[in-house]
């Protein structure tokens, strides 16, 4: 519930949607930072709004994880890290918060299975 309140803050909107419409993704923003626009090339394709996190609905039960990454990506961007290193460096921060929770490792999981799986179908098509 923190990064929700945390996000509420920042004046962003956090939207669930259907796996199928963002699919190829966990979640992906498009924002305002360090007033700077902070916008991944999932949110330019998917067409998101402005100051919007969106985020697939079948990754609702890990929100604090999931958007607690987003909003850390987010600041990283903003400080003037490019998307990769943003990237690596939450990892990084949710390693050092959540590594011992089980919870966490589940869906580190999950996401590492869903990952196998689309590369796959990738390949497959």
């Amino acid at each position: 519930m923190e990064s929700r309140l945390q996000a509420k803050k920042l004046g962003y909107i956090i939207r669930y949607v259907r796996h199928e419409v963002i699919a190829d993704y966990i979640a992906t923003y498009n924002v305002e930072s360090s007033g700077k626009h902070i916008v991944t090339n999932a949110a330019k394709n998917l067409k998101i709004p402005f100051n919007e996190i969106w985020i697939s609905e079948m990754w609702r039960p890990y929100e604090e994880y999931i958007l607690f990454h987003e909003l850390r990506e987010i600041h990283y961007r903003g400080k003037g890290l490019d998307p990769k290193n943003a990237h690596e460096k939450t990892i990084e921060d949710q390693l050092k918060r959540w590594k011992d929770e089980a919870e966490f490792r589940r869906m580190v999981a999950e996401i590492k299975e869903m990952d196998e799986k689309t590369a796959k179908k990738k390949r497959e098509d």
